[in-house]
């Protein structure tokens, strides 16, 4: 594939503290309102199976280009509700990004 016509997916995972559990839902409708007004990425969050707690935030860019707008993009409110976020996480978050290669 094209490098500038790759599709890119970031995603972030993490596991979330269980007596912040019901905050932490709270933050993720707040960002996936946040995220559905960039017209550059799909935002979408998941719980991996069999693992309580475990999440991946997953962002998908349908080009380079779309991806750097992304990362332009992001303001003052994606880093409140991203310190929100980090206040109900137990332990590092493990960021990847990936770049459709087929």
């Amino acid at each position: 594939k094209e490098a500038l016509m790759a599709k890119i997916i970031l995603t972030m995972q993490y596991e979330v503290l269980e007596e912040k559990r019901s905050e932490y839902f709270s933050v993720i409708q707040e960002l996936k309102t946040h995220h559905s007004t960039n017209h550059f990425v799909e935002y979408s969050v998941y719980e991996v199976k069999g693992r309580s707690n475990n999440f991946t935030e997953m962002f998908l860019a349908h080009s380079e280009e779309s991806y750097k707008k992304f990362e332009e993009s992001e303001d003052e409110a994606a880093d409140t509700l991203a310190e929100k976020l980090t206040s109900c996480i137990n332990g590092k978050i493990k960021y990847a990004t990936y770049t459709e290669t087929v």
